[in-house]
């Protein structure tokens, strides 16, 4: 890895530019805005846009491989990452770089066969969306009878797997499934794989409104069952239990469905110990924020991450007051109390 350009170096000094400290260690990439769920929570699926070719998603590993050190992370996602047939193949050229690898999907692509070749391709983890244990609430936020049957049976066919990828429930919690999370640590306890909580947010696909929630059919009205599903995850992380957010998080989580325009206090690290690349190919350091560069344009990545622009956007994100510093991806250490 490079040192930081003397020059970058003193631009940073600026009141309006911060450096990063040091390269990602996570990269999130994007490869499909296409989804087959029309999901109440989400309007990716409304986009109309047209996949990156297998060969810019090759070059763009092959570019970050002589960058960043082998132990950084690459997550998949979409969009429905399944929907790319050539998806097995993304993700073992990156395995072959060295990168761990994860990716998510709703499961409904995942049969016997998809599983198989996705655990075949060296994929590390499969984060399997399911928002609840009960059938109808599922399909019905899913917006597609089938949709909590088919997340099972993908689960079902990876854990069937030997020496196949971990399995990890992605759980969005909200005001309807709230009551359910018991439910479903015991189901994640039973099966043997763990639990993963996001809060619910406005999407990030639609112009930010900080009253979005009042409009929500899925924002808790009633804050008691929410509270009890917070007790339930805390009580069962406390343990050491399947539950993987840090205690930190799902206080923070708390305090949010409390009062969702209040500033939590919490650090941003968005462009910092994160890049994430758009289905387009847009850099970007936070979604909310405009793109850095582009990988289509075939420039070094590592020189797009020390750019001005960068440092400019990480100065926007030390001074923003949005919420969705909750995400998962904003905890190190998913381990950790």
């Amino acid at each position: 890895m490079s040192p930081m350009p003397a020059r970058i170096k003193a631009a940073a000094e600026l009141a309006h530019l911060r450096p990063a400290p040091g390269p990602p260690t996570q990269v999130h990439v994007s490869v499909t805005d296409r989804c087959n769920l029309p999901c109440v929570h989400c309007a990716i699926h409304r986009k109309k846009t047209t996949d990156l070719p297998t060969d810019v998603w090759l070059r763009f590993f092959d570019d970050v491989a002589s960058w960043l050190d082998t132990d950084v992370g690459v997550n998949f996602a979409g969009g429905e990452p399944l929907l790319r047939t050539d998806l097995e193949q993304l993700i073992s050229h990156a395995v072959s770089k060295g990168f761990t690898t994860t990716f998510n999907t709703n499961g409904w692509l995942l049969t016997q066969q998809r599983a198989a070749s996705i655990a075949a391709s060296g994929v590390s983890i499969v984060y399997v969306s399911l928002d609840g244990n009960d059938e109808a609430l599922v399909d019905r936020t899913r917006n597609r009878a089938g949709a909590y049957r088919r997340a099972l049976a993908g689960i079902d066919h990876l854990r069937a797997i030997e020496d196949g990828p971990q399995v990890i429930v992605a759980c969005i919690l909200h005001g309807q499934n709230a009551p359910q999370i018991p439910g479903l640590i015991e189901f994640v306890r039973e099966r043997e794989i763990q639990l993963v909580i996001q809060p619910l947010y406005q999407t990030f696909d639609e112009p930010y409104d900080p009253t979005w929630h009042q409009r929500s059919e899925l924002w808790p009205r009633d804050l008691a069952p929410l509270e009890t599903a917070i007790d339930a995850l805390i009580a069962e992380r406390k343990v050491w239990g399947p539950v993987c957010n840090p205690i930190a998080q799902l206080e923070g989580i708390r305090q949010y469905f409390r009062a969702p325009d209040v500033h939590n206090g919490l650090p941003c690290r968005a462009g910092h110990s994160d890049l994430a690349v758009d289905a387009q190919g847009k850099l970007r350091l936070c979604f909310m924020l405009d793109p850095i560069g582009d990988i289509t344009e075939n420039k070094p990545t590592e020189r797009w991450w020390t750019h001005p622009r960068a440092l400019h956007r990480r100065w926007q994100v030390a001074h923003c007051t949005r919420p969705c510093n909750l995400l998962n991806c904003n905890f190190e250490g998913i381990g950790e109390q």
